[in-house]
Formats: C-alpha cells, structure tokens, sequence
C-alpha cells in the first residue's frame, strides 16, 4: 500500500481489514497518524472548597466536564487522551489545594504550536484564564543550563545564574574573555579558558557534559528514577 493517501484508507478500512486478514496479517490497527505533543496546563480548578479526591476517581464525571470545558471553549485544542494531574488529589488536598496542575496530549496543529511561541498562552476554562506550557520531562541527570545543577530544566529555574565557562553570576549565553585581543565570541570559551566542571571537579570538561560522571551517576534508578512530571510554577 505504498503511497496509498491517508483519507481514502481509511474511508475503506472495511475492505483493507478483509484484503490483510485474507493473508492471515491480524492484529493491526488502521487509523490516521498525526502529531502530538504533551502541554502543561496551570491553575486548572480542582473543585469547590469541599472537594475531595474521590471526585477525581478514574470513571469520575468531573473528568468528562474538564474535557468538555477544553474542547468546547477552545476550538484549536483537540484531546488525544485524558488529562492527568501532576499531583495526585490526595496531596493537593493535604494542603489544601483548589488549584493545580495538569499533563495533556494534544495534536499538534498549528494553532497550538503559534500559542506556545506567544508570551503567556491561556485556554479559557471554567470562566477564567488558564496558561499552559510545553510538557518538558525531567529526571535526575536533567541539567539546568541557567544555575548549572542537576534535576530540573532552565524553564523552570528560579536560581541565580551562574556561567558555566568561569563559574560567575551571569547566563552562559552573556560570558566574554576579559583577556586583551581574545577574539572568542560572546557566550563562547577561548583556547585560555580553563575547563572545570563544578559537579564533578574535573578539569577535562565544562559542567554540564554528557560525559561527566556525576551526570552518569545521575542517570542510573538505582540513585533517583525519573519523575513523571516537570514541577508546576508557584501558586
């Protein structure tokens, strides 16, 4: 079926399924294939004052009225599965919680992808403003290239910046070589640089290295398994 376009297919799934399994090819699935992507949205309600974790349950209708709210009163959003809070109910309820956040996959369109370049991007959602963000995984060996520690992205980082190429408080990306005639670019190192890397203390690499051993250390389950999710912002 090479070449064969996508909409025809899958109007005459029908009598695709009868050709294949004529030639006892079973266990397959005909469907359209379309990009998606994981998007983060915050300050999604959890419910009134009195609101529990049984009403978050899997089969729960609360469930259904949140699809319905993003779908229905945000046109660009097309689900491809259910949400999922980054927090379980139960601990947002510890401390008191009527806010949070959650993970949702969505397709790709291009709308979603010109919201993600703005600013502040929101859905509307139960009559307020809610923003979202890319869904961006972290583990332990994830390295910050903002203060240069290990476990969390840049996008998230609320630490002082400090400069992976002479270890002061500025972004990498700012860094110059006080040197005179050095003709190292802004943000670059120079032959002269000294390679050190602040995690591991060797001098045979700059922090942050595929290859530093407190990065690879960082990598293994046995030390810290991956988290599921990227914190959310400060409420």
């Amino acid at each position: 079926m090479e070449n064969l376009p996508a909409e025809p297919a899958l109007r005459d799934t029908r009598e695709i399924t009868k050709a294949l399994n004529s030639l006892d090819i079973l266990g397959f699935d005909i469907s359209l294939d379309v990009a998606t992507g994981n998007i983060v949205i915050d300050r999604v309600p959890l419910g009134d004052q009195d609101w529990t974790p049984e009403d978050w349950d899997l089969n729960s209708e609360k469930w259904s009225e949140l699809e319905g709210e993003i779908t229905d009163f945000n046109p660009g959003f097309r689900l491809m599965d259910r949400p999922k809070w980054l927090r379980s109910p139960t601990a947002l309820l510890s401390e008191k919680k009527t806010k949070s956040s959650i993970m949702v996959a969505v397709q790709a369109k291009d709308w979603v992808k010109d919201q993600l370049t703005r600013n502040r991007p929101y859905l509307a959602l139960f009559g307020e403003r809610c923003s979202f963000r890319k869904y961006i995984r972290n583990d332990a060996s994830t390295h910050c290239e903002r203060c240069l520690q290990f476990g969390h992205h840049a996008a998230h980082c609320r630490l002082q910046a400090r400069c992976k190429f002479c270890h002061e408080t500025h972004h990498t990306k700012d860094h110059h070589c006080d040197v005179l005639y050095c003709t190292a670019g802004k943000g670059k190192p120079s032959s002269h640089t000294v390679r050190k890397c602040t995690s591991c203390e060797e001098t045979s690499h700059f922090t942050g290295d595929r290859h530093c051993p407190t990065r690879t250390r960082a990598r293994s389950p046995a030390i810290e398994p991956p988290r599921e999710t990227t914190p959310p912002p400060a409420e």
